[in-house]
């Protein structure tokens, strides 16, 4: 199956890489194009937390622009400007997936017909392409490190991981 490109908010990047797994974003994707917006959320996250990640140093991200009229031409929405412009930019470049968290952004991009994965999506594809051997060791890694995460839907991770117990 061919890769898709992947258009990346925020969480994806910050607790991929907390749980030193940022790099399966390159292994699953043909390309990861992160909006200049999602950088500079990025880039104020390192001064509450220095080790944020920074996008800039990785040489197969892909720093893409969003134009404030593509960002308007989105429905009324009350979205972060990283999750508006990780959208937009999907909305104008047909046959990107959309890396997002956040449920109302999640809705928005679904109802906008753009195909969506977010943290857990990318553990279970992760672990059908055989690039991790188990999913449950990094969900409680993430878990961990602040992501948060219903007790119903980690079991369900895991049960889609053939890892429930």
């Amino acid at each position: 199956m061919a890769k898709l490109p992947l258009v990346c908010d925020t969480t994806l990047l910050l607790y991929l890489n907390r749980i030193d797994q940022v790099d399966l974003l390159s292994a699953l994707f043909a390309q990861v194009c992160v909006p200049e917006s999602v950088m500079l959320e990025l880039d104020m996250g390192r001064l509450d937390r220095g080790d944020t990640i920074d996008p800039r140093k990785l040489a197969w991200i892909a720093p893409v622009s969003v134009s404030q009229a593509a960002i308007g031409d989105l429905p009324p929405n009350r979205l972060g400007t990283g999750e508006r412009a990780v959208i937009a930019y999907a909305h104008i470049h047909p046959g990107h997936i959309v890396g997002l968290d956040d449920l109302q952004a999640r809705q928005l991009a679904e109802r906008l017909n753009l195909p969506v994965v977010g943290t857990l999506g990318v553990l279970l594809q992760a672990k059908r392409a055989n690039l991790i051997s188990a999913v449950r060791p990094l969900l409680d890694a993430v878990v961990t490190q602040g992501f948060r995460l219903a007790s119903d839907l980690y079991r369900d991770v895991l049960r889609l991981a053939d890892e429930a117990s």
